[in-house]
This record gives C-alpha cells, sequence and structure tokens, in this order.
C-alpha cells in the first residue's frame, strides 16, 4: 500500500512538495500498530485524503477566443463541459473582442461599420439582471465599447464577477499570476500618448484600442516567475513558426506572405514573451486555433523553409489532414469540448446538450439587435466587403474577404507589422539571450483559438497546477499583484492623456524607480477599506500589508445606464457622447495615492 501511496504522488510532480509532506506527517503521527490494524483501509483512506490535496493544487480554467457580446453562450458551454465531466470551473479567461456593450448608445464607441451593430447579452449582467456564474477575467482587442474600457484604464470589474484587466496588468488568482495586454499593435501609434477623448471620430475610434509602448514598458518591468498566464489579443510575432505552421497556412492561406517575412502578429508582444516567459500565453484576434510550443533556450525565430507560392484551400467539407506537430501542446480529449461533429446533412450528430451557435462576427451582417436561442446575433445571408469597410474595422474576417475579392488598398498591415520593427524586436531578444542562461529550458504553451460559431475551436479547459491550495467551499480570491501595484505607482508621472507621450527615463532608473516602490509598499503598506462598516455606514482606511483582495478596494459600480434604463423614443440616444467617472479608478488611483487622471470628475 505504500507503494500506492508514493505511486500517486509520482503520477502528479508539479505539485508542490509540501502538500506530500503534509499527507506524510500526517501518516507517520499515526502508531505503527493503528496503521497495522486498520490494515488496508487505513491506505486507502490515506490515499484518497493525498488525491484531495492533489485536487486542491490544480485550478480548472476555461480559456476562450473572440467573445464578440456572446457572454451568455459562453457560459452555456462552459456550464455543458461541468455537466458532461463533472468538473466546476474555476476561472475563465475571454481574450478580447468581448464588447462590453451596456447599451445602444455605446455603439458609437465600437469600431465596427454600423450594419454588424449587435447588443449581445453583456448588458443583462451589467443591469444586474444576470451575473457571472464564474470568476472571469477578460482583456480588451479591437472590438470594444472603448469609452466603457477607457473608464477602467487601470483594471477594474465590468459587471459582478467580470474583471477587466486595463490597458495592461497583472493579477493574482490563488497564487496563480494572470498577466494581461489589451489592444492590437499598429506602429503609427505606439509612441503616442492615450489622447483619445469621448467622442471618437473615425480616427481615434481605432487608435484608442492601439496598444501602447507606454503600457509594454510597464508590462516589462514585471519579473519572470513560474505559474505565469499571459493573455493577449494579437499574437506575438514568430509564434507562428513554432507550431503547425503548414496547418495554419490550409485554415488561413492569406497569412502566407507575413509568416514568409516573420511579421504575422505583435513585436512588443514578442519582446513581452521572451522577458516574462510565462508557462501559458492565449491569444485571439486571428479566428482560429493554434497551438505552438515556444522553448526559451532556442533561437527565437525558428527557421522554416519558404513556403510554397501558392497553397491548397481548406477542402468544401473541411476535412484537412493535419500533420503531427512534435511541440504541439498536448491537450487531453478529456479536456477538449468541441462542438458535435455534424452529419452529410448537416445537422447535429444527436447531442442533447448542444448548444444552438450561429456564426457571429462579421460574415454576414445582421438586420436587427435581436439574438438567436444561443444568444448570438441573428443573421441575415446579404454580405458585402467595402472600403469603407476596411477603413472602420480592423477585423481578420473583413481582410480575408477583401483580399478573395481582390482589393489590395487599405490592408497593408493590418494583420502584419513592419519588418523593421519585427527585426529590432528580435535582434533586441537575441541580444538579451546571455544575460537570460540561468533560464534555459523554459517554455511556453501558446493556444490561440476561434471565435464562437458552429464547427469552431472557440473554447478550451485545462486543469492547471497551482502554487497554492483552495477548496470547494472556497471561490478563487483576486488578489493584487504588489509586483504591479508599485510599477502603476512608478510609472504614473509619465502617463499622458495627450497625443505626446511622455518621455520615459532608462531601462535603469525605471527598474530601480519600480524596485524603491515596491519596498515602500513592503514597509508602509498600503491605505485599505476596513472590512467593518461603521453604524453610519462610513468605512475607515486602515494600513495593510501582504495579499489585498481587489473587491476589498474596487467594487462594481454602473456608471452609463443599461439597455433597459434608457428612456424610449430618440431620447434613448442621447447619452451616447457622454463620459462618465468610474469610482473604481477613484479607488485605484486612492489605494496608492495617485491623481486620476483618466475621466477626472469636473472640479
Amino acid at each position: 500500500m505504500l507503494d500506492r501511496f508514493q505511486n500517486t504522488r509520482s503520477q502528479h510532480p508539479e505539485v508542490k512538495l509540501d502538500a506530500y509532506q503534509s499527507t506524510q506527517r500526517d501518516i507517520l503521527a499515526t502508531s505503527k500498530e493503528t496503521r497495522q490494524d486498520e490494515g488496508e483501509s487505513y491506505w486507502v483512506a490515506e490515499i484518497e485524503k493525498l488525491k484531495w490535496v492533489i485536487e486542491s493544487y490544480f485550478v480548472q480554467i476555461a480559456v476562450q477566443g473572440c467573445s464578440h457580446g456572446s457572454l451568455t453562450a459562453i457560459y452555456d458551454t462552459v456550464q455543458q463541459y461541468t455537466l458532461h465531466t463533472s468538473k466546476p470551473i474555476d476561472l475563465l479567461l475571454l481574450c478580447g473582442d468581448f464588447q462590453a456593450l451596456r447599451s445602444t448608445n455605446d455603439f458609437a464607441s465600437l469600431a465596427v461599420p454600423p450594419k454588424y451593430h449587435s447588443l449581445g447579452t453583456f448588458h443583462e449582467y451589467y443591469s444586474g439582471l444576470r451575473k457571472a456564474p464564474v470568476l472571469t477575467i477578460v482583456i480588451g482587442g479591437n472590438h470594444e465599447a472603448s469609452n466603457y474600457m477607457w473608464e477602467l484604464y487601470h483594471g477594474g470589474w465590468l459587471a459582478e464577477n467580470i474583471y477587466y484587466m486595463g490597458a495592461g496588468g497583472s493579477v493574482y488568482v490563488d497564487g496563480l499570476r494572470i498577466v494581461g495586454a489589451s489592444g492590437i499593435y499598429k506602429d503609427h501609434d505606439y509612441r503616442k500618448g492615450h489622447f483619445e477623448k469621448v467622442p471618437y471620430n473615425n480616427s481615434t475610434l481605432r487608435s484608442v484600442y492601439h496598444i501602447r509602448e507606454y503600457d509594454v514598458m510597464k508590462l516589462m518591468q514585471l519579473s519572470c516567475r513560474d505559474d505565469s498566464i499571459f493573455l493577449s489579443h494579437d499574437w506575438p510575432t514568430s509564434i507562428a513558426r513554432h507550431g503547425d505552421t503548414g496547418a495554419l497556412l490550409r485554415r488561413k492561406p492569406f497569412f502566407r506572405d507575413e509568416i514568409n517575412k516573420n511579421t504575422l502578429g505583435s513585436p512588443p508582444l514578442f519582446t513581452l514573451l521572451n522577458h516574462i516567459q510565462p508557462s501559458y500565453w492565449f491569444s485571439a484576434h486571428l479566428h482560429v486555433k493554434f497551438a505552438a510550443l515556444y522553448d526559451h533556450s532556442s533561437s527565437t525565430t525558428q527557421q522554416i523553409d519558404k513556403l510554397e507560392e501558392s497553397l491548397p484551400s481548406m477542402p468544401s467539407n473541411g476535412e484537412v489532414h493535419v500533420e503531427k506537430n512534435p511541440d504541439e501542446i498536448a491537450i487531453d480529449n478529456e479536456d477538449e469540448f468541441d462542438l458535435p461533429p455534424t452529419n452529410e446533412n448537416s445537422t447535429p450528430s444527436g447531442n442533447p446538450d448542444e448548444i444552438a451557435i450561429e456564426d457571429d462576427e462579421f460574415d454576414d451582417p445582421p438586420t436587427t439587435t435581436t439574438t438567436d436561442a444561443a444568444g448570438f446575433p441573428a443573421i441575415t445571408t446579404e454580405s458585402s466587403t467595402t472600403q469603407k469597410d476596411l477603413k472602420i474595422d480592423e477585423s481578420v474576417d473583413i481582410v480575408e474577404k477583401a483580399t478573395e475579392e481582390g482589393i489590395q488598398d487599405g490592408i497593408t498591415e493590418l494583420i502584419g507589422a513592419p519588418i523593421n520593427k519585427v527585426e529590432e524586436a528580435v535582434n533586441s531578444v537575441e541580444e538579451g539571450k546571455p544575460e537570460k542562461a540561468e533560464e534555459q529550458g523554459r517554455r511556453t504553451k501558446f493556444l490561440a483559438l476561434d471565435k464562437c460559431g458552429p464547427g469552431k475551436d472557440f473554447i478550451q479547459f485545462f486543469e492547471i497546477p497551482t502554487p497554492s491550495s483552495s477548496t470547494s467551499d472556497h471561490p478563487p480570491r483576486l488578489i493584487f499583484d504588489p509586483e504591479w501595484l508599485a510599477i502603476s505607482r512608478a510609472f504614473h508621472p509619465y502617463l499622458s492623456t495627450t497625443i505626446n507621450q511622455t518621455p520615459l527615463p532608462s531601462s535603469e532608473i525605471l527598474k530601480q524607480l519600480v524596485s524603491d516602490e515596491r519596498q515602500r509598499i513592503e514597509e508602509e503598506g498600503l491605505l485599505v477599506p476596513s472590512a467593518n462598516v461603521n453604524e453610519d455606514g462610513t468605512v475607515d482606511l486602515v494600513w495593510t500589508k501582504g495579499p489585498i483582495e481587489i473587491e476589498r478596494v474596487q467594487k462594481f459600480w454602473p456608471t452609463a445606464p443599461s439597455q433597459s434604463q434608457l428612456p424610449p423614443g430618440p431620447d434613448g440616444n442621447l447619452g451616447a457622447d457622454q463620459w462618465y467617472t468610474n469610482p473604481q479608478t477613484e479607488a485605484f488611483c486612492g489605494l496608492l495615492g495617485l491623481q486620476n487622471r483618466v475621466n477626472p470628475a469636473p472640479i
């Protein structure tokens, strides 16, 4: 029986040693006579106890690609997975294009052509009609209610139990570090400040979600740690060379030129990938599932033979032979929850729990803002790609349609980065390799997911080890990352809300500034609302050291009216140009003793 106990341990080497030692101490504390008297029943009980300890050091995570406002359908899918597997999901990660539309007034801040406007279901969670059934962490993409996202630039609750990471951020969930970068990369806006203001014009409607160097430099101050997950909407450049590139191009042949030039994706994210070196990296944006394994000890840009000028397109029946990639992430079948296959007549194959999903994003424009039973927009069959669409939207679907229709103007660098910027990022990383010799052997498992739709790989389920245990009766705790708090305080003097970004100090000075703020927080603590409420309803501020739960400082507070609160008729559209000071941003700035520069309240 002792062999069975040790074997149970050996099957889970990722669980921290102290978990096993704790169980072993319990065994040794029991007298030898007792163990002998109880015989096999004793060891069966101890093995079950060890299994419980092991399970407490894992977190069940669901990762979603582009959401596009179909929040209820996503939660329904998570619920179906739990019903099928008896594994409750602890954490849901959404990789952008969330579309936190509180009402139709937010359409004015959504960068999609008007014919594609669809309200989705988020407004029901914002208004309190529904509550997210699982802790949900969100980053922004290039199809967002940018006015609302800007209110929470530093991060905050979009609705109860739905947390937005801000333009960039880092938090902890039961010891697991989650790092996020919102938006997509466009070189012409990269070095600007956050100058966009509501109401947005046709230009700022797009530039507002373009990632900024200021936010990337903040993320570059984070240390490289185990047990880290990185979320981005864009892909890091070069990552397409570290998976099954041939299969990717059979799905998306119009990526060929960018992959050949190594310009597909974001150079700043490539730099962050090599600096932070997370255990997992999840992305979306390009509407295709793609897995890769990035070895940080090898060359940063794995060389591949130049691809043929012409590649086979996807067969009409969707059956494509995919070669086995030795570096691809191994995902157990039980952890993957794909939509059921269809039969020859394209009808469901008999799964009674299947969600009926209509293809959403920009395949065909909806004629109204109504939704189907699964929460996806109702669509028509009429579709056209125009030059005007390309000027408004940076969707990979519209780029693909434009390519198919022979349109070239306006699509340059929509999915690729300038080659000189890619070379700068690669050279910078290569030069820094010797300094990270002790970190050789680290690998990042990368996974990008598709958008929601029939037959699309839009969601994935994982069981990920965590450095601290949790229990079923204790919901996951969302904690501020003290390192990120120090970074936010150190960088705040350089946050620009004009088009000209305030120059940043040298990297050495920035490191020292962050180190000083980290030491200050550790020694002094932070002023945090007390857990106790006074008789008059007020709450005192108390100096607190150590981990701080985000909900102690920031609590969800609706600002703009929800859809159900809009007055009927034309008066319901009068609030489209309004902006709001978000109490959560005020609270975050108050925590760090900073002046709120994000929609500050009028004096």
